[in-house]
């Protein structure tokens, strides 16, 4: 049964011709929890068991999402997650120097609701994410981060508090600083 939920994951969700919705209904299938009305673009990629994977309500999944489950990665509700984002929660202790990948250990990943992970973040075994977190595009998660904080860099590290209060606003500048800028 492992090999045909992979097969279905991998191979079936995984594939273009899919609407994220559709991809989503072949995810469960293959024994992922999505909440309803999260969307999973193409080229979202599965190690070890799909059944270990919970994704919330209304998240968005970019293409080439990768996700090792070899141990539970929770995904809250409402996260935002960028395009080729890797989590990854196996890793290897280091071995002798004739084989430096000794045994595999892994740790569950837990992203906090409202999170966004910018584009190519790698997240770690172990780490928790709190909730309303920023992860800037590139940032290496090694260990876990408090809510409502932009993290960035390699190894992650906090940036920049956020007011959990302010509301949501456009990304989009003003008038008046656009003409300035102009200027």
């Amino acid at each position: 049964m492992g090999r045909l939920r992979e097969i279905l994951a991998n191979s079936i969700a995984s594939s273009a011709v899919w609407s994220p919705h559709a991809r989503v209904r072949l995810l469960r299938l293959a024994g992922a929890r999505i909440g309803e009305g999260t969307r999973v673009r193409a080229g979202i990629h599965f190690i070890g068991r799909v059944d270990l994977t919970t994704i919330g309500r209304s998240c968005f999944i970019n293409a080439g999402a990768m996700i090792g489950s070899n141990a539970p990665v929770t995904i809250g509700d409402h996260v935002s997650i960028g395009p080729r984002v890797q989590l990854l929660p196996t890793t290897h202790e280091i071995g002798p120097g004739s084989a430096r990948a000794g045994t595999s250990r892994s740790a569950p990943i837990t992203i906090g609701d409202g999170s966004w992970l910018g584009a190519g973040v790698i997240v770690l075994g172990g780490v928790e994410i709190g909730r309303g977190c920023v992860i800037a595009a590139g940032a290496v998660v090694t260990g876990s981060c408090e809510s409502d904080t932009v993290y960035a860099g390699v190894p992650a590290r906090a940036v920049r508090t956020l007011d959990p209060s302010t509301p949501a606003r456009p990304n989009v500048p003003t008038p008046d600083a656009r003409m300035s800028a102009d200027a």
